[in-house]
């Protein structure tokens, strides 16, 4: 056992999340005694859900990823699943779940949000929509206009273009803390704006009704709609792990423009 504290960050990709990893890490975490370590998973979500399900659960999420990669296994050697007090996942959201298999439920990712809820158990997801790049999809002090609020599904093969050629910050490494506070501020009148609220909510009905699962049923409905609601998961992640502190610092906006634009 290791005679530190460390914190995993689950992500899909190799470049984009282990880049916002650390750059979380430098503007909130620099001061902290504990050590973060990102794992690429190598794949997304699904495939890695399944190899825990085929286990009913009973293999612990680091083994699982010990043993799909050589890399992961040299940043894991000499820890255990008790070196670790937190697990965070973050992955990019899938409308048709193309890589479930077809003996799954149609409500496979529902499934995995209620197996992964708690960060000091089998871990917390966070799913973004679509994608990670989400994350500099914004424009500071205003929710969106009303067209770039959502993508269309057909149009997500075009999103990581269409998110850098309209952000105010692309490059994430270079994120410092005003710019987080202006992510946070836009976030909450976003998902106030999501969950149907003119007025961005206070912070105690935030932790009250918004989490991972409520976010992902109502991404599902506008999916009916051939259409997601764009929403990063690195704010949300934040604000819960510093919870009304880090609200009350950022969300400055006390209204969106849900109602002036019709959305």
């Amino acid at each position: 056992m290791a005679d530190k504290d460390y914190k995993a960050f689950i992500v899909e990709g190799e470049a984009r999340e282990p880049q916002i990893i650390d750059n979380i890490s430098k503007v909130f975490f620099a001061h902290n005694n504990f050590k973060i370590i990102t794992l690429p998973a190598g794949e997304n979500i699904y495939m890695l859900w399944k190899k825990l399900k085929e286990d009913d659960f009973e293999t612990d999420i680091i083994e699982v990823l010990r043993e799909s990669h050589d890399y992961i296994a040299e940043q894991l050697t000499g820890l255990s699943r008790d070196d670790f007090s937190e697990i965070y996942l973050f992955f990019d959201y899938d409308t048709h779940q193309t890589n479930m298999g077809k003996e799954d439920d149609e409500d496979a990712v529902a499934k995995m949000l209620k197996s992964f809820d708690n960060e000091t158990e089998s871990g917390k997801l966070y799913i973004s929509y679509p994608m990670v790049e989400a994350l500099r999809d914004y424009k500071p002090g205003i929710c969106g206009e009303k067209e770039e609020c959502y993508v269309a599904v057909g149009d997500m093969i075009h999103y990581k273009n269409m998110s850098s050629d309209r952000s105010a910050n692309p490059q994430f490494k270079s994120y410092h803390y005003e710019i987080w506070k202006d992510i946070i501020n836009v976030f909450a009148m976003k998902v106030s704006c999501l969950f149907g609220m003119v007025d961005t909510m206070e912070y105690g009905k935030y932790s009250e009704i918004v989490n991972p699962y409520e976010i992902y049923v109502l991404e599902e409905m506008e999916s009916e709609k051939d259409r997601v609601f764009v929403l990063s998961a690195f704010p949300e992640f934040l604000v819960d792990y510093y919870g009304v502190k880090l609200w009350k610092t950022c969300a400055k906006q006390k209204r969106n423009l849900r109602e002036i634009q019709g959305c």
